[in-house]
């Protein structure tokens, strides 16, 4: 039970049937106590016949009475509450996965239910082995209907008719070896979709009011991998996803309304395990550059969402990581790679018409997983940083391409009993100095919750030594945090964050973490995503002007559209030797930065000074040799 403060007392635990393995929460009896209905699988002993529904009343004080057991069908595998006959009395429906069809059971107001009354969903060998059940209003008549998500790769569809019964399922194609199906409206319209995970990925069939469904649109693969851009011109943002089963990138081309249209494949090589984006040969149109376990992989945007096929550089051993900056000067995209099993990162000094033919190589040691950039001792140059098993290495960069010596800072986390996996750059503390925030992988053993790591900067290329963010309890038993985004999520210009939870199946979870803009941040918010989420991206995919998430997971690709009210922009200002450094996040593009030496309502002037970006800000310097002036933004 919880304690009101996001905390929980110890488990109860209450018997059911043998094997539960789904439950649903209603008033059964009508005495305003939650009760709980139990599908029950029944066990492998007695070849699952011992399958059942099991109903446990409410006492109102977090305890339940004794279970009283129902028949269903064979292998009971999902239960949802609804009124199916409009007496104002809750009744169950279940999925059964044996005997390919549906019980529903009509409560009698009391607690009890009447006997068990069977629905086909399919015949052998489509629309069987149902596995996951929900309840809507799928036509618009105020009478709810079922949708069920069977193995087979069909959702079988069934209406109401308002007295308890339910017409002839109707089936639609939705992927392969079904899992789960859940309803709402994803698309605005009103009218309720379906959602369908499976292990194909995740499948979207919208309704259209009338108790129909269009063809699913699939978010399916084996991704690993998730990276944002406008790759044909139109203004919305789409993605790109790096599966590793088959080794291609796929790419989703967004609708501006967080869905997405069907995907097109690209082979890269064996194993990609991340992307970048950028225009890698000036021609305006968004490329990519794969990192896979062969060398990288650069695929030219032809700027109508296709791309050309992948030419391939060489790098180090096993690239795990691949990012863009501007390491020499010239104006022109150069490529940084960690190499996991070289233990050195690879430099490719970029052309400018999208070849690499220069490759420069950098010792750092031990198994470099990722790497970032970031300007660390504000020189104007490029830097690097690594995270390995062993620490987070910085490359300061020289400025010609070329970069120094490795500084180690680490290991990160001495609880861990591995080290560093990812890291990303930005000023969580206002202060104007690059920061890095490093996620922390498992202990060996695979029992310890991991964790996350902030190194502030200190503005010479020198960090503070690594503070371990208290990210609360897991949400789920032994699930750990997973890759981490950067974003500002509440609009209120302070770097926020997205962890994914992340072991095998077991957690669904994904956390947002405001941050205070001092280096601290708020309690995390969780949001269930699916089974096993692993990596996370952030964009803008309905075209509301706030950061949304793409949440990869075993199941494919999850879409969170950002719902935040936005806490209004705000200019950050850090004082340096010389001057101030006013910032304000890159969103606000359409933003100008005025000043005024003395404040009125007429005399503001666009700033002399030329924003420049750092750290995913605009930001701009102000001497203090100079007479007293106001600053202010501005959105004309």
């Amino acid at each position: 039970m919880g304690n009101g403060d996001g905390t929980f007392q110890n488990a109860f635990g209450y018997g059911a049937g043998t094997g539960p393995g789904s439950v649903a929460v209603g008033d059964f009896n009508g005495d305003g106590k939650p009760d709980l209905a139990v599908a029950n699988i029944g066990s492998l002993r007695d070849n699952y016949t011992d399958g059942n529904v099991s109903v446990l009343l409410g006492n109102g004080d977090g305890t339940f009475r004794s279970a009283v057991d129902y028949g269903a069908g064979s292998v009971p595998r999902s239960v949802t509450v609804g009124d199916f006959n409009g007496d104002g009395k809750l009744d169950l429906a279940v999925a059964n996965l044996y005997s390919d069809n549906l019980s529903v059971l009509l409560g009698k107001g009391d607690g009890t239910f009447q006997p068990a009354v069977n629905y086909v969903t399919g015949t052998y060998p489509f629309s069987v082995y149902p596995v996951s059940i929900a309840a809507g209003d799928f036509n618009g008549d105020s009478k709810p209907d079922l949708a069920v998500a069977n193995i087979t790769g069909n959702v079988s569809v069934l209406l109401g008719r308002g007295d308890g019964t339910f017409e002839t399922a109707v089936n639609y194609l939705a992927g392969a070896d079904l899992h789960s199906v859940t309803v709402a409206d994803f698309n605005g319209d009103g009218k309720l979709d379906l959602a369908v995970a499976g292990y194909a990925g995740v499948s979207l069939l919208p309704g259209d009011g009338s108790g129909t469904f269009q063809t699913a649109l699939n978010y399916g693969g084996e991704p690993h991998f998730a990276a944002v851009g406008d790759f044909n011109g139109d203004g919305k943002a789409d993605l790109v996803v790096a599966d590793n089963d088959p080794d291609n990138v796929r790419v989703l081309l967004g609708n501006g309304d967080g869905t997405f249209r069907a995907s097109a494949y690209y082979w890269t090589g064996k194993y990609p395990g991340s992307i970048a984006v950028d225009d890698l040969n000036a021609d305006g149109k968004a490329d990519l550059a794969v990192a896979n376990s062969g060398g990288i992989s650069v695929l030219l945007g032809k700027g109508d969402g296709t791309f050309r096929s992948a030419v391939n550089y060489a790098a180090g051993t096993n690239p795990q990581s691949v990012t863009v900056g501007h390491f020499n000067g010239d104006g022109r995209p150069d490529l940084a790679v960690a190499n996991l099993e070289s233990g050195n990162v690879s430099v490719l000094l970029g052309n400018g018409d999208g070849t690499f033919p220069a490759v420069a190589n950098y010792k750092v040691g031990g198994l470099p997983r990722a790497v970032a950039v970031g300007d660390f001792n504000k020189d104007g140059e490029a830097d690097l940083a690594v995270a390995t098993e062993a620490g987070v290495p910085v490359i300061l960069g020289n400025g010609d391409g070329s970069f120094q010596a490795a500084v180690d800072y680490g290991p990160i986390d001495y609880e861990s009993g591995q080290g560093p996996y990812s890291v990303a750059v930005d000023d969580f503390n206002g202060d104007g100095n690059a920061d890095l925030l490093v996620r922390n992988v498992l202990a060996a053993d695979w029992t310890d919750i991991v964790t996350v790591s902030l190194l502030l900067g200190k503005g010479d290329g020198a960090f503070q030594r690594p503070v371990k963010l208290d990210l609360g309890s897991s949400p789920d038993p032994g699930a750990s945090p997973g890759l981490v985004a950067v974003g500002d999520f509440n609009g209120d210009g302070k770097p926020d964050l997205a962890i994914t939870s992340h072991l095998f199946n077991i957690s669904t979870n994904i956390s947002v973490i405001l941050g205070k803009g001092d280096g601290t941040f708020q309690r995390p918010v969780n949001f269930d995503t699916g089974g096993n989420p692993f990596f996370v991206a952030v964009g803008d995919f309905n075209g509301d002007g706030k950061p949304d998430l793409a949440v990869l997971n075993t199941s494919g690709v999850t879409v969170l559209l950002n719902t935040c009210a936005s806490a209004g922009i705000h200019l950050g200002v850090a004082r340096t030797n010389t001057g101030l450094t006013l910032s304000w996040p890159l969103p606000y593009a359409d933003f100008v930065l005025e000043s005024t030496t003395s404040v009125g309502s007429t005399n503001w002037q666009r700033a002399v000074e030329a924003p420049t970006t750092n750290n995913a800000r605009f930001e701009i310097t102000a001497p203090f040799n100079q007479q007293q002036r106001f600053f202010r933004l501005r959105k004309p």
